[in-house]
Parts: structure tokens; C-alpha cells; sequence
């Protein structure tokens, strides 16, 4: 096994040589476009590779190690997402994740910060053991990098849930429970409307905080996320559903129902200056 494991990571260093270029900054919307492929392209193409020493650090190790069983947990429906949601969240509001960001490579996300375009930079996160082999867990882990202004537009999830942790600036978090579904459009009650910093986790279960809407207020603003696939929320089979809930209408019980969108049509209200 441990030869494997050394040629197999070998072979990803070749690769990652090889691809540096193309692979050092993926634009959100190729990644969310592809995420079905999401674990993977964190095995197969990782741009950035924990330190081994993070699987030694108490601290580190502790959360690894819960993220890890909550996620098992869901994956094996043990528990619902709305525990998941609940559990990660308190988790993640509890642990400096700040202090061992630099054994998660944060520093070389960072250095992906680009502000051409309107969408954030996404960085896979692979984790390796005290002896450098690649571990495989039930999620997985990504940096998203903001230049001020970039924005992750309205959207829902289905067939996945994730955890989305503020480590530096400043993002406009807005987030609405899901209700439902009509024909061409989303039923929607406003859960969140903050300014988030550094500490602050916003995750999503099938229901609560579903769709979420992320603007970034300061350059080089971030986010650590936690994403667990293939799972039964709102269906099991992925998908996105980009929302516009500027234009939603409240009918009598207070409820939003905002239209779906196209990518275009999202992109080109929320992320070219008309929202």
C-alpha cells in the first residue's frame, strides 16, 4: 500500500506540473458547472495539498476527524442535513480554524485572488496523513477567494449540502430556507441578511439556509467549504437552481416565490451591477 500510495503521489506531481498553469485558478462557475465530478477532481487534479503535519496538530486533527464523522454519518443517513447543518455549523463557530489555515495552504489560495471577472476563484483543498499519503474522506474541502465586488449569485442546492466558513475579509451572507418548488420558481423565507467576518459558518441542510447569496465588501475575502456529495436533498441527483429573489413575490403567508434563472440571466443581474 505504501508503495501505491508514493507512486500515485508522484504521479499527481507530475500531473499538477504539468497543469499549474490552467489549474491554479478555476473560475466558480466551470467549478459549479462540474461539481458532480467534484470528489474526483480533488483526487485526481488537487491544486493544493494540506501539510502533512496538519493530521499530527491536535486542533486540526479534532475538526478532521468530527467534519469527517458528521459527514460519514449523513452520507450513511444516520442523520438528517438539518443535524448535519446544525452540528457543523456549531463546530466550525467553535474551532480557530484560523490558526492552522496555513497547514491548508491558505496562502497560495490566497495568491489565486484575481479581479477580472465577477465570480470568486475556486482551490480544491486534498488532506494527507502524517506519512504524506492522500486521504480519502466522505467530503470535501475548498477555498473560495473574493476580490471586493465578486459575487456567488442566488442559488439553491439539490443532491448536496456544504458549510461555508468566512477565514478573511468581509462578504454580504444572505441565506432563505427552501419550501418548495412551483412551476419556475423557488418558494423562499428569508433565513439570514448579514455582514459576515473571520469565525462566522453559514450552512445549508435540504431545507434551512438552502439557497444562499454571497457578496464579497473587502478584497481578498475567503471562504473554507465543506461539501458532501451524493446524497438524498431535495432529490439525490445534483444540480443547481440559480434563483432571483429581487423580483420574488410574497404572497400571503409571507412567503418569497423567486423566478429561477438562467447562468446569463443570473450573471448579468447579480454580478453586473443591477442587483
Amino acid at each position: 500500500m505504501a508503495d501505491v500510495s508514493a507512486d500515485f503521489a508522484r504521479a499527481m506531481a507530475r500531473k499538477k506540473q504539468a497543469a499549474s498553469e490552467t489549474a491554479a485558478a478555476i473560475p466558480r462557475r466551470r467549478f459549479l458547472a462540474e461539481i458532480g465530478l467534484f470528489a474526483s477532481a480533488c483526487a485526481l487534479a488537487p491544486l493544493l495539498r494540506a501539510d502533512p503535519r496538519m493530521a499530527g496538530a491536535r486542533d486540526a486533527r479534532d475538526w478532521l476527524q468530527r467534519v469527517e464523522h458528521l459527514s460519514q454519518q449523513l452520507k450513511a443517513a444516520r442523520i438528517a442535513s438539518a443535524g448535519w447543518r446544525r452540528e457543523i455549523d456549531a463546530l466550525n463557530g467553535a474551532t480557530a480554524l484560523q490558526e492552522f489555515l496555513p497547514q491548508l495552504q491558505f496562502q497560495r489560495a490566497l495568491e489565486t485572488l484575481t479581479r477580472t471577472g465577477k465570480d470568486p476563484v475556486k482551490s480544491f483543498v486534498t488532506l494527507a496523513d502524517v506519512d504524506g499519503s492522500l486521504r480519502r474522506a466522505a467530503f470535501a474541502a475548498a477555498y473560495f477567494v473574493f476580490a471586493k465586488g465578486q459575487v456567488i449569485t442566488p442559488h439553491g442546492h439539490r443532491g448536496m449540502v456544504s458549510a461555508h466558513t468566512v477565514v478573511a475579509g468581509k462578504l454580504h451572507v444572505r441565506t432563505y430556507d427552501r419550501l418548495g418548488r412551483d412551476a419556475g420558481a423557488l418558494r423562499l423565507r428569508p433565513r439570514l441578511d448579514t455582514r459576515a467576518g473571520p469565525g462566522f459558518s453559514a450552512a445549508i441542510s435540504a431545507r434551512e439556509g438552502n439557497v444562499h447569496w454571497f457578496v464579497a465588501e473587502q478584497d481578498a475575502s475567503a471562504t473554507l467549504d465543506v461539501i458532501v456529495q451524493d446524497i438524498d436533498a431535495n432529490g439525490r441527483a445534483f444540480a443547481l437552481e440559480l434563483v432571483d429573489p429581487l423580483a420574488a413575490q410574497l404572497d400571503s403567508d409571507g412567503v418569497l416565490h423567486a423566478p429561477l434563472l438562467s447562468w446569463e440571466q443570473s450573471s448579468r443581474k447579480y454580478q453586473q451591477g443591477q442587483a
